[in-house]
């Protein structure tokens, strides 16, 4: 019998607890980074998109799960499309070589990519190992001098890995636990294969940065999670490893950073604790209200949009978009964006989307070169989050095109010229 390719979570992914309740429904819509030809992206098949919230620890979650081997395998996502996500890998490896190597450690990158972060350390000085299940990327981390495996992370992985390269000084796992389909299978691998002295640090998505800026449009089906330190400490205790620190970084909109290891470290218990704090009294990120006035900020924003944009139709303007992330799949079919043929293209640093169309739309992803070609009026930036180093770039390019103003949609609208 074959297995279904989307499954209704019936309880929470860290307690397990099955008191969970549907704080946001977003609808259906294709897989965010399902790009394709024009042809077969208006018919991507559909799949439902929504948010519970447990009553248990606080977690939140999506509704369904996808399996993994619709979104992964074949990956068109790369680390260093971006300069700025380039940079913050680069200071991120450089605080763990000043904090916590020595030379010769041994590293694995969990969901390592196109090894971007794993090159930032030296081969000389570290034994580099990598394992993401996308084969089309294992070229590019190769290339680069690093060991790549092509497969998922799992604990039954995790002792073949063991069995060829032994255990681990450190180990990372960058924006991927929210990946993963069974968390519990994934922490035990890690633990299977972390030193007794080794550490554990992954970074996630933080949800109270979600909430503060509005960014539900990091909402696809790739993100099972949206975590915040409190479920995530109760989550490791399981396991008997031990939380030591943690961070609330800039990246992918605002992400939290975990340090983790099996022997106690020094840690910063009063820093953890003012924050479990703030996540409940000052934040409420466990209260239903407060997804309530989430949901109508978003929904406030998707009204402010379709208003200018309709405008800007009236008015003949030539638009397009900067930006062909998996959150932009998310905005374009929430906002009732997706069949709008005002949106002339979509202009996006990554070579590997260029050509192909954005998943369930009729727009096609250009080279941003094109850019200067085109007589454009307005271009939206979706790629809110490195929005002002792309106009950066680009008013150094513009030369007579003074009169291009940029749209940022997030928090809410506002026109830049």
């Amino acid at each position: 019998m074959q297995k279904k390719d989307c499954v209704l979570l019936k309880c929470c992914r860290l307690c397990g607890n099955k008191d969970i309740i549907r704080v946001f429904n977003l609808g259906y819509t294709p897989l965010a980074n399902s790009y394709s030809n024009k042809n077969v992206s208006s018919k991507l098949k559909k799949y439902p998109l929504g948010l519970n919230l447990c009553n248990g620890c606080g977690h939140l979650q999506l509704s369904h799960s996808v399996k993994p081997e619709k979104m992964f395998s074949n990956y068109l996502y790369k680390t260093n499309t971006s300069y700025k996500n380039f940079l913050h890998f680069k200071n991120y490896a450089n605080k763990i070589k000043k904090k916590f190597s020595r030379k010769g450690d041994k590293i694995l990158d969990i969901a390592s990519n196109d090894g971007t972060f794993l090159n930032f350390f030296n081969k000389k000085k570290f034994f580099r190992v990598g394992i993401d299940p996308a084969k089309n990327l294992k070229k590019l981390t190769t290339n680069k001098g690093i060991i790549q495996i092509d497969d998922f992370f799992t604990e039954k992985t995790s002792f073949k890995i063991k069995k060829k390269y032994q255990k681990f000084d450190i180990i990372t796992a960058n924006h991927v636990c929210a990946h993963v389909e069974n968390l519990n299978d994934f922490f035990r691998g890690v633990k299977n294969l972390l030193k007794d002295d080794g550490i554990f640090i992954f970074e996630v998505s933080y949800r109270g940065s979600v909430l503060k800026k509005n960014t539900f449009d990091t909402i696809y089906h790739e993100h099972l999670d949206y975590h915040a330190l409190s479920p995530i400490s109760k989550f490791i205790k399981k396991f008997n490893l031990k939380l030591f620190d943690f961070e609330i970084t800039e990246a992918q909109g605002g992400s939290l950073r975990v340090y983790v290891s099996k022997n106690l470290r020094i840690r910063n218990k009063k820093k953890i604790k003012n924050q479990l704090i703030k996540e409940k009294k000052i934040y409420k990120l466990f209260n239903i209200n407060t997804y309530k006035i989430f949901r109508e900020k978003i929904n406030n924003c998707k009204v402010q949009l379709q208003r200018i944009l309709k405008d800007f139709d009236k008015k003949n303007y030539n638009i397009a978009g900067y930006g062909a992330a998996a959150k932009t799949t998310t905005l374009l079919n929430y906002f009732n964006l997706n069949k709008n043929k005002t949106i002339k293209f979509i202009f996006d640093d990554n070579k590997l989307k260029q050509g192909l169309y954005l998943p369930g739309t009729q727009i096609k992803i250009l080279d941003p070169r094109y850019l200067f070609q085109e007589n454009l009026d307005i271009l939206i930036i979706f790629a809110w989050n490195y929005s002002d180093i792309i106009i950066k770039n680009i008013k150094k390019k513009l030369k007579k095109k003074k009169s291009l103003k940029f749209l940022v949609p997030f928090p809410k609208p506002k026109i830049l010229k």
